[in-house]
């Protein structure tokens, strides 16, 4: 992410560099308007926090006005980097013919250029922003659009056959178009089920499955979904027992997603108090104990990943301040 944002830095200098090119070559005060068209796309695209998101919103007397104000301000960018190329060729004393076009060409690509470097709706879903601002327009809608969308799952009867509630889990996590969008929408999951009374067995059993799935975890995309299974399955022995052999598999053949995984401490935590806790539970005593004996020994494996690549600790300590959720 860090060198993407450095290429964008990069592509954006492309859109000043055409008008000030333009004074430069003592192109008059027409290229203004067409100047301005190229800045206002390029905002449209690059800066969606900075429009309304409906038709509705359009008609508002505070859209408008905002509208009104980036054009002005665009206006007189414009103006000041043709202002500047005109006084840097005077005091040069040198004025190149050129085309028009050109330098209008030269700010335009900034617009596709920019695009394939930056999807602002996906990188919220990730919660990275081009600045504060973004971050405080941004943030907001993808919580909403994710909450949004979950709806659906969370109305799904715990009699739903199995296949059937992994087929719209799979559907929900995909309708963004964005792989990003789903950790947002799993994070979300994960929060709906921690109230302890709500069930929603078919669609926990489903959410463990879906998130341990190997090509969900081996491309990181959704970097904590493992974190997310463990937190839905977390005191609900049987869901622990489906849970742990996948994670002790997946951790084995990628633990380069280690930082993903729960926390040894919250595995640990989970061996000595969660599966003996839950009465509703078919798992007769001995398999229990089995599966204390499973979480330690993912939780030994999480801890030797992580040793061996220190910097996957980093969003793991930002997780283990919040205790692994997820009743029966």
């Amino acid at each position: 992410m860090p060198t993407r944002l450095r290429l964008l830095k990069g592509a954006t200098a492309l859109l000043y560099i055409g008008p000030l090119f333009a004074g430069l070559s003592g192109l008059g005060w027409g290229m203004v308007a067409p100047f301005v068209l190229v800045f206002m796309v390029w905002l449209f695209i690059l800066r969606p926090e900075q429009w309304p998101g409906t038709p509705s919103e359009w008609l508002t007397v505070s859209a408008i006005a905002a509208a009104v104000t980036q054009l002005l301000s665009q206006i007189l960018l414009v103006t000041l980097l043709l202002a500047l190329g005109r006084g840097l060729g005077a005091v040069a004393g040198f004025l190149p013919v050129v085309n028009p076009i050109f330098p209008l060409a030269v700010s335009f690509l900034a617009i596709p250029l920019c695009r394939m470097l930056w999807d602002a709706r996906e990188a919220a879903d990730r919660g990275v922003f081009l600045d504060d601002e973004a971050a405080a327009a941004l943030a907001p809608r993808a919580l909403a659009e994710a909450a949004s969308a979950i709806v659906p799952l969370l109305n799904l009867p715990d009699e739903a056959p199995d296949a059937d509630v992994l087929a719209a889990v799979s559907r929900v996590m995909s309708a963004s178009g964005a792989p990003t969008g789903a950790e947002l929408r799993l994070t979300a999951l994960a929060a709906a089920l921690a109230h302890p009374d709500r069930s929603h067995a078919a669609l926990r059993r489903a959410l463990v499955l879906w998130a341990s799935e190997p090509e969900i975890v081996a491309p990181g995309q959704v970097p904590t979904s493992m974190a997310s299974a463990f937190a839905i399955a977390n005191r609900n022995a049987d869901l622990l027992w489906f849970y742990v052999p996948r994670a002790l598999a997946l951790i084995a053949a990628f633990p380069n997603r280690a930082g993903g995984f729960p926390a040894p401490a919250q595995l640990r935590l989970a061996a000595a108090s969660g599966p003996g806790a839950d009465p509703q539970s078919d798992l007769p005593a001995h398999l229990r104990a089995d599966l204390c004996d499973g979480l330690n020994a993912l939780a030994r494996a999480v801890e030797q990943a992580l040793e061996a690549q220190p910097e996957l600790a980093g969003p793991m300590r930002d997780r283990v301040a919040q205790p692994a959720a997820g009743h029966a």
